[in-house]
């Protein structure tokens, strides 16, 4: 489920933290990156509650409002399209993900006034009156109308993020990641899928009996990463024209690492991808200078190692 830019964000936090720890554990960096992916699938399981629970309210207040002392004609004929909305009822139904929210022991009773004002916003949306009201009713539209209570309630919440923070440290770390998973949930969902369908794995390709190749992937890159790091800081400072090593920032530091371990490391990665990943990765987590430094001394990298022929791809269309 996670993509390729997800799992180099996972491990760039991961090295980040093994270097700024001072620790020489290498095993110990491993173990605590696999624990916190396990939390963060656990925040993926909580998310998808949370949208359950978001639906039962909407549910539980068209049920109150038919109790009122003197309902109006809309309180006792409500339009339930929501409360009916076919992607909401079949994941709610999904055994496997009640078993993973029975496990976790989710229970939203703290939190009733976060989702009671999501509710409220979301019904007062333009998005929500137009899907209310549509003539067509179908599937794709009920999955889109969650797909923009996401977008437009949930994924906007700090209230909702600090909530989580409370439950676990890393949560809202991790908040939008996650959110991203189960945006992906969604649009694979189908409507032919029954209860009993497993909800996707964190990573692609992963079995009980079969190591994904993302999963492999992730954890040769953060031992490269790290095992390999005096001989890529020899390179780094040959290559830092200008530029003395010591005044490198370390996120700029560990970019160049990583980029360089996919460059020397990786035969079947495309160097066109490590570049535009690593730039992209310094837009996100660096100075705005960095993308332009790091693009600098990597593509150098890569045209001596070529020359030398140390860099070696394998593949079709992997050099350029």
């Amino acid at each position: 489920m996670l993509n390729r830019r997800q799992l180099r964000i996972k491990a760039l936090q991961a090295v980040y933290a093994h270097f700024q720890s001072g620790s020489d554990n290498l095993a110990r960096t491993e173990k605590q990156l696999i624990s916190n992916l396990d939390r963060l699938y656990d925040l993926y399981i909580y998310q998808i509650s949370l949208l359950a629970a978001i639906r039962d309210f909407a549910e539980e207040s068209l049920i109150t409002s038919k109790g009122k002392y003197i309902p109006t004609e809309e309180d006792l004929n409500p339009n339930t399209r929501f409360i009916d909305n076919r992607f909401l009822q079949q994941i709610s139904a999904n055994r496997d993900f009640r078993r993973k929210e029975d496990a976790l022991k989710i229970n939203w009773s703290g939190a009733e006034e976060i989702i009671r004002k999501i509710v409220k916003n979301f019904r007062a949306s333009d998005d929500f009156a137009k899907y209310m009201k549509r003539e067509k009713d179908n599937y794709d539209l009920d999955r889109e109308i969650v797909l923009s209570l996401i977008r437009n309630h949930i994924i906007t919440n700090d209230v909702l993020r600090s909530h989580f923070e409370e439950i676990n440290s890393m949560w809202s770390e991790d908040f939008y990641m996650s959110l991203a998973m189960v945006n992906l949930t969604i649009h694979g969902y189908l409507e032919k899928k029954d209860i009993e369908t497993q909800l996707p794995t964190l990573f692609k390709g992963q079995t009980p009996l079969k190591a994904s190749e993302d999963k492999v992937f992730l954890i040769d890159l953060i031992r490269n990463t790290i095992i390999n790091k005096e001989k890529y800081d020899k390179i780094i400072d040959e290559k830092a024209t200008n530029w003395e090593f010591d005044r490198i920032a370390t996120m700029d530091l560990i970019l160049l690492r990583m980029g360089m371990a996919e460059i020397f490391e990786f035969p079947s990665i495309p160097l066109k991808v490590t570049l535009n990943e690593m730039i992209e990765l310094a837009k996100h987590f660096s100075s705005p200078r960095s993308s332009v430094f790091i693009n600098g001394l990597l593509d150098r990298t890569i045209a001596e190692g070529l020359k030398n022929k140390i860099v070696v791809k394998k593949g079709r269309g992997l050099v350029s």
